[in-house]
């Protein structure tokens, strides 16, 4: 396998070339104090001396079972001859009293689990014709050459990490060996130092760049990544696609089994961007057919069947016991479990979902069927456990035990973190009809349970309970951020005062934090908190609280200081860059834009409706939120109240819809300052009403007229160096003045938005966050009903009364929104737990933002 003469495996400073590799294996087979041909176990890290003493057992005749960390139950199940251990450059080798000796067939190679870390005995026997027949088509698909090098960011002991290594070893391309993660700086470091040319990533992989290390494309060296180990997601598949393709990277979906040797099916570049749902067509010198559920043929064309491989890196089958060690081929053919549509018209597969009940998170094959029986036996009498889940997360409902009980035996078989893990506890196992577990009113069951365990106790304890309350979710997990779970604007501001009862200091970023970081520093802040001391606050919030108090006190005539709508347009567009922007996937724009919409909308509209039926207070214009466009001139009566709610609909539409354009994206991607600086420049035309699109006096409420506050608001958020903070300045303080010809007015939008630009956040008194914040959070409400309420409350109890009033109405009408919203989805939630629901991968919740 170790064929040509460069360089074969580095290891920080350390390079091998192919004669030095060649060299040491033979060393290494004759140190093994082994003896006679047997299975051995072989564990250790990603290091250059277990990757000779794997080549060294393989020239040796002997079978490696290779194992990751926690997997004594292998080792116990099969009572190999002999355990190696690699850690870093020491190889210990223990020998095991064997009762009787095994024979082992003359084709075996290798054993592999099949289930990922289930803890199920079940091996893959492999041969030495399916080592080098899957390596060799790999090669050939991939076009790897001698000139290319791998890097080991996957165990080598999961068939994938140990494809890599094959595929590599068989072109006489290279290796960079270490254990870094993909987004620790050292795996940069590493890709970059040593010219690495290929990645591979399971779907965990690419979140975990997707959070802060997509960059890593932007490696000179980088030829190609692949993906395997579970199904990504289209959209996905399409941004990881794109993305290669800007920086002349290959992107290459792959799909195979253990029980493949590692790879079945490749999806051809070419057609990554049009089907990316699937898995593509079969690798050299193999094949892919479908065939009927029931198992009678083939299905007719278009139908879904199972599908099934054929090719020379078919396992010889199964091991269950030492007496299958002996046997030879056994198989012929592997149907997959998985079920698939042929797409005739691309000649591509599509997986559509399992036959049998498999999940793989973290890439990992886990059998929930014998997880099940695993609880069952470890649970004792009186316990009953069903599992579920998908590709993200295991799910466990239990009954006659508790949460701490179940979990280490779940983490033990599955090998998983705690974080993956979800354990209910229930007076019974759900069941269908026919006594059978109902597997999908589990999962709901688990889904519908508190993070943590349960209701009770202070509903801002901890970082997790602070986001389900006011984000509305029971599902609130440690590497969520606000963000990832649909994060509004409105709901920032919730977050972050409460925030604050837990901080000593909020971070401006804490959006974007995870919930296991802020519960450290809540942690790290709980001696330090001190009623007394002054608090941050974000200067949005404090800058939407102003706002939406001038806005009532001057349609009020309370004091007159207009500006405060202009300034909160602003805002919105800051909003836009913050939460809306940022998302990869177009599915997810649309989703957070539509709830965007949605949640300035729909109260507004149905504010009007009710004022448009009892006082014939608000025109078809209004209710269809195009009023501004198509209402009468003058401004007298009730038609322009809500030119606001109808300016940020149209341009959270507008703008979801060209950011959906492939060359803006990346554009804004490449230049996040010079884009929103350009589409302030076009949208100045109808600022100055160049273009002649309306009298000067109604520009100022339609949309057109106004985008460019917006605009302001999304530049101000990009403006992060000193220099970009300089010209922002100097922008807002030239464009805003002479627009409405009211001084004070443009110099009251003026300076707050270069207070925003260069102060984030504030200092204030720890005793007014909650005021504060109350007042932005609430401003939608405030905004939507003070045109209503502050003629009848000025009539009843004057000016200054009447506007206080005016503010607690609206106040009061968000708490109720606040209640009302979660009882309808617990109801919803209520409802749907008596109905079927359908399977499907599980969808990240979509970021958005209001007014």
């Amino acid at each position: 396998m170790c064929r040509g003469t460069g360089p074969a495996l580095v290891e920080g400073d350390v390079v091998v070339d192919r004669d030095e590799l060649r060299r040491r294996v033979c060393e290494r087979r004759d140190e093994l104090d082994i003896g006679e041909r047997s299975v051995a176990v072989l564990s250790g890290s990603r290091s250059i001396e277990w990757v000779v003493t794997y080549l060294a057992m393989l020239d040796a005749g002997h079978v490696p079972l290779l194992v990751g960390e926690g997997r004594a139950s292998l080792i116990e199940a099969w009572s190999p001859a002999a355990v190696v251990s690699v850690d870093g450059g020491e190889v210990d080798v223990v020998r095991r009293n064997r009762v009787e000796r095994v024979e082992l067939h003359p084709d075996l190679a290798l054993l592999m689990s099949t289930s990922g870390s289930t803890g199920c005995p079940k091996l893959v026997r492999l041969s030495h014709r399916n080592l080098i027949a899957n390596a060799a088509s790999i090669v050939e698909y991939l076009g790897i050459t001698p000139a290319d090098r791998a890097i080991t960011s996957l165990p080598l002991h999961y068939c994938y990490g140990l494809s890599v290594l094959h595929s590599h070893l068989v072109a006489g391309a290279g290796v960079v060996l270490g254990d870094a993660s993909v987004v620790d700086p050292a795996f940069r470091d590493a890709v970059e130092r040593h010219g690495v040319t290929g990645v591979a990533g399971v779907p965990h992989t690419f979140e975990l760049l997707d959070r802060g290390g997509w960059d890593l494309l932007a490696t000179p060296s980088l030829r190609f990544v692949t993906q395997a180990g579970g199904r990504l997601d289209p959209e996905v598949v399409r941004r990881w696609a794109r993305r290669a393709a800007d920086r002349g990277v290959g992107f290459h979906v792959m799909y195979g089994q253990t029980e493949a040797t590692a790879r079945m099916a490749h999806l051809p570049p070419e057609l990554v961007e049009r089907r990316p749902e699937c898995v593509g067509v079969a690798i050299p010198g193999g094949r892919l057919t479908l065939r009927s559920i029931d198992g009678a043929g083939e299905p007719p064309p278009g139908e879904i069947g199972e599908l099934v491989y054929r090719g020379p890196n078919v396992m010889l089958g199964y091991a269950q016991g030492a007496a299958d060690l002996a046997l030879g081929a056994t198989v012929d053919e592997l149907a997959t479990g998985d079920l698939a549509r042929f797409h005739d018209d691309d000649g591509v597969y599509e997986i559509v979902g399992r036959r049998a009940r498999f999940v793989k998170p973290f890439g990992l094959r886990i059998d929930l069927d014998q997880l099940e029986r695993t609880l069952a036996g470890a649970l004792g009498p009186g316990a009953d456990a069903a599992v579920t889940g998908d590709d993200d997360r295991v799910l466990v409902l239990v009954t006659g035990a508790d949460e701490s009980s179940v979990l280490a035996p779940v983490v033990a078989a599955t090998g998983l973190p705690p974080r993956r893990i979800r354990i209910a506890v229930s007076d019974e196992i759900p069941r269908t009809p026919a006594g059978k577990i109902d597997h999908s009113a589990v999962a709901r069951l688990v889904e519908a349970t508190r993070p943590g365990g349960g209701e009770g106790g202070d509903g801002d304890a901890s970082v997790a309970s602070l986001f389900a309350t006011v984000l509305g979710t029971n599902d609130v997990r440690p590497d969520d951020t606000f963000v990832a779970l649909g994060g509004d604007s409105l709901r920032y501001v919730d977050c972050s005062v409460r925030l604050e009862r837990l901080l000593q200091s909020v971070p401006p970023d804490w959006h974007l934090l995870t919930v296991e970081a802020l519960d450290g520093l809540a942690r790290a802040d709980a001696s330090a908190r001190r009623w007394w001391r002054p608090a941050r606050i974000d200067t949005t919030v404090a800058l939407r609280a102003v706002a939406i108090c001038l806005v009532v006190s001057t349609h009020m005539r309370l004091w007159y200081f207009p500006g405060g709508a202009h300034l909160m347009l602003a805002l919105v567009g800051f909003n836009m860059s913050r939460f809306l922007l940022p998302l990869e996937s177009t599915r997810d724009r649309l989703a957070a834009a539509a709830r965007t919409a949605a949640r300035a909308a729909v109260p507004a509209l149905a504010w009007m409706s009710v004022g448009a039926v009892a006082f014939g207070a608000y025109s078809t214009g209004s209710l269809m939120l195009v009023n501004n466009y198509v209402g009468p001139a003058s401004h007298a009566g009730t038609h322009w109240h809500f030119w606001f709610i109808e300016v940020m609909v149209h341009l959270v539409a507008i703008t979801v819809v060209v950011s959906g354009v492939p060359s803006i994206r990346r554009m804004d991607g490449r230049h996040p300052y010079l884009v929103p600086l350009c589409a302030l420049a076009v949208l100045l035309v109808f600022r100055l009403d160049w273009a002649e699109l309306g009298d000067w006096y109604n520009l100022r409420f339609r949309t057109h007229g106004v985008a460019w506050f917006a605009a302001l608001g999304w530049l101000v958020h990009r403006s992060d160096t000193r220099v970009r903070r300089v010209v922002t300045s100097v922008i807002c303080l030239a464009v805003v003045p002479g627009f409405f010809e009211n001084p004070t007015r443009e110099l009251f939008i003026a300076v707050a938005l270069v207070a925003l630009v260069w102060a984030r956040d504030l200092r204030v008194p720890r005793m007014l966050v909650g005021p504060i914040g109350t007042l932005a959070s609430a401003s939608l409400w405030i905004y939507i009903s003070h045109f209503s309420v502050w003629p009848r409350a000025v009539d009843v109890l004057g000016v200054g009364p009447g506007y206080v009033v005016t503010i607690g109405v609206g106040v009061g009408l968000w708490v109720v929104a606040g209640r009302v919203g979660p009882a309808l989805r617990t109801t919803a939630a209520a409802a749907a737990s008596v109905r079927p629901v359908g399977h499907g991968v599980r969808r990240r919740r979509a970021s958005t933002l209001s007014m």
